[in-house]
């Protein structure tokens, strides 16, 4: 557990930490995000996605991000990306291998899974790092990941609570307060698209299945 931010509304801090847990082990534990280094975060306009462009920029990292419009590009630029990919119109392997003179990225950050998760791989550098939160298909080719020797890591957020891992779990809280620091210098934001009331739980699952979400989803009940 963590206060919540002073300077943020109940809605905002209740949309806030799954996907800054999320986002903060995927890039600074798992993928060990260094400054300087440059990142690929997939679905940048997206719950995790956003939160983990602004994580990724507070590390001092360069970061390009897919979209799949230029209404996401806008908003994901707004957030301090430096460079929208819309995977519509561009292959984005290319494109990453491009902004990186073709060496690759440092770290890929996969939030959408399938395929995706697989077409990532030679975007990334040798023996660079990608992390997804979705499992990946047992059809998966590894073989342009082994040649890279990539490194490859599962990101749960939830696997303290699973396991009874208490210390863990203080750790996650400690990873809300500084998150709520800031959050309250106006240094890390969490958009909420969109509430619900509680009798409008279904709706809100329907939107989701849809896909192609703008930042998260409040379930109010008051």
């Amino acid at each position: 557990m963590a206060a919540k931010p002073k300077f943020v509304s109940f809605i905002e801090a209740a949309a806030a930490p799954l996907v800054l847990i999320t986002a903060w082990e995927a890039l600074y534990e798992r993928g060990r995000l260094q400054p300087g280094e440059k990142v690929l975060i997939h679905a940048g306009a997206g719950g995790v996605g956003h939160v983990a462009i602004q994580l990724a920029k507070l590390k001092g990292a360069d970061v390009c991000t897919t979209v799949s419009c230029e209404e996401k590009a806008d908003f994901v630029k707004h957030l301090g990306t430096d460079y929208a990919i819309n995977y519509k119109e561009t292959d984005f392997v290319k494109a990453a291998l491009n902004w990186t003179n073709g060496e690759g990225v440092d770290l890929a950050f996969d939030t959408v899974g399938g395929e995706t998760f697989e077409k990532t791989f030679p975007a990334i550098r040798i023996y660079g790092d990608i992390v997804t939160i979705l499992q990946p298909s047992p059809e998966t080719n590894w073989k342009v990941a082994r040649q890279r020797n990539s490194r490859i890591s599962l990101e749960l957020m939830l696997t303290p609570m699973l396991q009874g891992m208490v210390e863990a779990q203080v750790h996650h809280g400690e990873i809300l307060a500084e998150c709520a620091n800031w959050m309250d210098a106006g240094k890390l934001k969490v958009c909420v698209n969109r509430t619900f009331g509680l009798e409008e739980v279904g709706k809100a699952h329907e939107l989701l299945e849809a896909g192609s979400m703008v930042g998260k989803l409040v379930i109010v009940n008051w």
